[in-house]
């Protein structure tokens, strides 16, 4: 069940990352600018995405040791 929803919350914050990017990508492309709040978000949301992964995996791995 942990499993699950270490998942579900990991797929959540990978697409607000890629939400972010497609505003990025839109002010840009429409604007000439880059909205860098979105930027920053993206950013934030991706790294925590790969870092809770990165922490699951090490756990499950250790896990599975025992």
């Amino acid at each position: 069940m942990k499993n699950t929803l270490a998942l579900i919350g990991q797929v959540l914050m990978v697409l607000a990352a890629l939400l972010c990017f497609v505003v990025v990508g839109l002010m840009y492309t429409k604007l000439s600018f880059i909205d860098t709040p979105y930027l920053l978000g993206g950013l934030a949301f991706l790294a925590i995405a790969l870092i809770w992964r990165i922490k699951s995996r090490s756990y499950t791995d250790l896990n599975k040791k025992i």
